[in-house]
């Protein structure tokens, strides 16, 4: 304090100002980060009698409950870099005559790799805005294709097989983490969701049902919302 007294009265202030601003630093701590939220809840389907959906009984789980297994839930948001992030791959099989499974949700840079449980010549092919393949595969073949390209929800990848028809997949290309593919239980959970107001869309590709709804998402705070799809939302 004695060597203080000896300074400039310009330089004591200055002094005295640097010693209150860490005093309010250590006692205050950092500033405070807003923190995210997350949405959660079930996505169910509501049967009509009167407009029967031949494919509930692949789909629907529970009869009673109707909940509905392999929809598209995301929140339509601005791309978000990740660049330390490690690109993953994932495997769709053709087996029995059909891709398995039918659909996959997967973030822009990601790969999936088909391959070929059948003993038959199969192909993955699909002319789509977001990635242009066409591949024969003999039995116990494989083939992977790099996605580069997002198209969220509204514009997926389809795709099939020049040899069967009948058989589709179904690829949804995302450039943001917040997005996924509801179980048997219907559930889902994005979780990390900056506050904000957004629109959740979800969408089921074989039943061609698709709908949204404007949420809010509170900052550390849950927000749950339970979205049961009827003949009505047919796209």
């Amino acid at each position: 304090m004695i060597e203080n007294l000896k300074l400039p009265i310009r330089l004591r202030r200055r002094s005295t100002l640097v010693c209150v601003l860490l005093l309010f630093v250590a006692v205050s701590g950092p500033p405070a980060v807003a923190q995210n939220g997350t949405v959660e809840g079930v996505i169910a389907y509501q049967a009509d009698p009167a407009r029967p959906w031949r494919y509930a009984r692949y789909y629907v789980k529970q009869a009673k409950a109707g909940e509905l297994a392999e929809a598209v839930v995301a929140i339509r948001a601005k791309p978000v870099a990740e660049n330390d992030r490690q690109p993953q791959t994932i495997v769709i099989d053709q087996h029995n005559f059909q891709f398995t499974p039918e659909t996959v949700v997967i973030r822009r840079g990601d790969s999936v790799k088909f391959t070929n449980a059948d003993q038959a010549t199969h192909n993955v092919q699909s002319s789509s805005e977001i990635a242009t393949f066409n591949s024969n595969m003999p039995g116990g073949g494989e083939q992977i294709i790099r996605f580069d390209r997002a198209g969220g929800i509204r514009q997926p990848v389809t795709v099939g097989c020049v040899f069967h028809s009948a058989m589709r997949a179904y690829i949804f290309v995302f450039d943001h983490p917040w997005y996924q593919l509801t179980a048997a239980d219907g559930r889902f959970r994005l979780a990390e969701v900056p506050p904000g107001e957004y629109e959740l869309e979800i969408t089921h590709p074989a039943g061609e049902l698709r709908t949204r709804k404007r949420i809010t998402i509170k900052p550390g705070e849950v927000t749950q919302i339970d979205i049961r799809l009827t003949a009505d939302d047919k796209r």
